[in-house]
């Protein structure tokens, strides 16, 4: 008994991220990767359009390691164990919140302030037709205020970034 799987149909499921592990019968695996990568999708294309560039990332992550799969030898196959990627209990979730709850508030909240004003942006460029900006005004204002948010997330993950090397400092320090 084998565990290698036609390599055509092996090739043409991991192109899809997560069927590739379905097809290899890796169904929980699978629906981690297939779940956060049409989660990405949805979330950078109506809220937050950073995620994007996430997506490459996990393409090729689902993509070798469909191919890892179906190359390991007969033993180290069934060996495996079918998990979610992110397999924590609720008490889990609860404790990595609640340690972290600062950093996940400033995500959302700034999250939400980007989705906020990128509908009173819309909902501006629709009133400056009855205004009459002049063009060139109109480009110069819209070019800063699409900035902004995309400023703003800069700033928080640099911010979060000087926090967690501070925290390993202290951690080495103490």
């Amino acid at each position: 008994m084998t565990n290698k799987k036609n390599k055509l149909f092996t090739f043409l499921f991991s192109l899809f991220p997560g069927a590739g592990e379905m097809y290899l019968g890796f169904y929980k695996t699978g629906a981690s990767v297939m779940v956060l990568f049409l989660g990405d999708i949805a979330l950078s294309s109506s809220l937050f359009p950073p995620l994007v560039y996430l997506l490459p990332v996990m393409w090729f992550f689902s993509f070798f390691h469909t191919h890892n799969l179906n190359n390991m030898a007969d033993e180290e196959f069934y060996a495996l164990e079918d998990r979610y990627l992110f397999d924590m209990s609720p008490d889990q979730f609860i404790r990595l919140t609640s340690r972290h709850r600062k950093p996940l508030a400033c995500v959302l909240i700034l999250m939400g302030l980007s989705v906020l004003w990128n509908h009173l942006w819309s909902a501006f460029w629709y009133v400056s037709e009855w205004l009459h900006i002049p063009a060139f005004m109109f480009s110069f204002l819209r070019y800063w205020v699409q900035s902004i948010p995309r400023l703003a997330a800069s700033l928080l993950i640099i911010w979060i970034g000087v926090k967690l090397i501070r925290q390993k400092k202290d951690s080495l320090d103490g």
